[in-house]
């Protein structure tokens, strides 16, 4: 069997099958577009080490020959961990349908493993960089703010700093999901108007970060609505560059969302790398959040937690909140003496 490259390659008895795989993946496995669309890109991955051989064929000896030859592309053990758990799902279900049920062998779908060794490995973190609250303060002051694009974005990477959105939340926000309830200020992430993972409902609270750093905010939002900007508009629209007549470019703020999650990035980028940081993405910043949150009380942590829209404070430590060996250090070394 051989990895083939071309993608005009398929078996049309298999793809009625993955048709409907991915029917039943979004109505009874519930899964979004995403989570359907990368379960059948695995399983294209072994369609092409199979040359497009029935699904039917598959046996132990298929099942070995696969992983060792993952294994000779040299995959990153997380996608290839990923990989064969979603193509063992995958026949699983085929196992259970009419007319297959006597050509597959459940046991033998079973031979689709990794070692323990390789799942510990397929499953270790990396140590996530994120920036100080120091360093984001400052170069959020750094930012020129005369033009309407640069008040919107010194706002992105203002309310980024105090809420800790995901990506996709941050550039879906509207100007209703600001909120302020007895003086005190929250982003409402809501699955009716933003685009937000799992589709889990929140209040994302502000950090206590200074208070310049929130009137970016406040005052951008304040201002949108001088120009007539409804519940419904997003906080941090679209800015149309154009020349005028006289060769002057002019900058339009349209009442439309930002489209794709690169220009926000590159929002942070240009911001951090003028600043003379090297560029880590807006994700890092919930990472910030909570390594700082690590050193407050636990009722303080467990707020951000909340914040966060993590439904356990273990994904909270362990994805987010792993200290820096100097950090460590610095902790241990200031304890009491044995």
């Amino acid at each position: 069997m051989k990895k083939q490259d071309s993608k005009a390659l398929y078996n049309a008895k298999n793809e009625r099958v993955k048709y409907k795989y991915r029917i039943h993946l979004s109505r009874i496995g519930q899964k979004d577009a995403k989570t359907v669309d990368d379960a059948l890109k695995h399983i294209r991955d072994y369609e092409l080490f199979t040359d497009f051989v029935e699904f039917e064929k598959y046996n132990g000896d298929i099942a070995d020959a696969y992983i060792k030859d993952m294994s000779l592309r040299k995959l990153g053990m997380s996608y290839t961990s990923n990989n064969i758990r979603a193509v063992k799902e995958f026949l699983k279900w085929l196992e259970r349908q009419h007319g297959y049920r006597s050509k597959l062998d459940y046991n033998q779908i079973d031979y689709l493993n990794l070692t323990r060794n390789q799942l510990n490995t397929a499953k270790a973190p990396k140590y996530k960089k994120s920036y100080s609250f120091e360093n984001i303060i400052t170069t959020i002051r750094a930012m020129p703010d005369t033009s309407d694009k640069e008040r919107r974005d010194k706002a992105i990477i203002s309310i980024q700093a105090l809420c800790g959105l995901r990506i996709g939340e941050l550039r879906t926000l509207k100007m209703e999901s600001l909120i302020n309830e007895g003086g005190q200020y929250f982003i409402y992430v809501s699955p009716r108007n933003m685009n937000v993972k799992f589709a889990k409902t929140r209040q994302a609270n502000f950090m206590p970060l200074p208070d310049d750093i929130i009137a970016n905010v406040i005052e951008w939002h304040a201002y949108l609505k001088t120009l007539g900007f409804k519940d419904n508009a997003p906080l941090f629209p679209v800015v149309d560059n154009r020349f005028t007549e006289t060769n002057l470019l002019r900058q339009t703020l349209q009442k439309d969302e930002i489209k794709s999650d690169t220009t926000i990035r590159n929002v942070f980028k240009k911001a951090f790398e003028c600043a003379g940081l090297k560029y880590l993405n807006p994700h890092s910043f919930r990472h910030t959040i909570t390594r700082y949150a690590q050193f407050q009380s636990p009722a303080f942590l467990n707020a951000v937690r909340q914040s966060l829209g993590h439904s356990s404070i273990d994904t909270t430590l362990s994805s987010y909140g792993r200290l820096s060996d100097a950090d460590a250090r610095s902790i241990m070394s200031s304890a009491d003496r044995v």
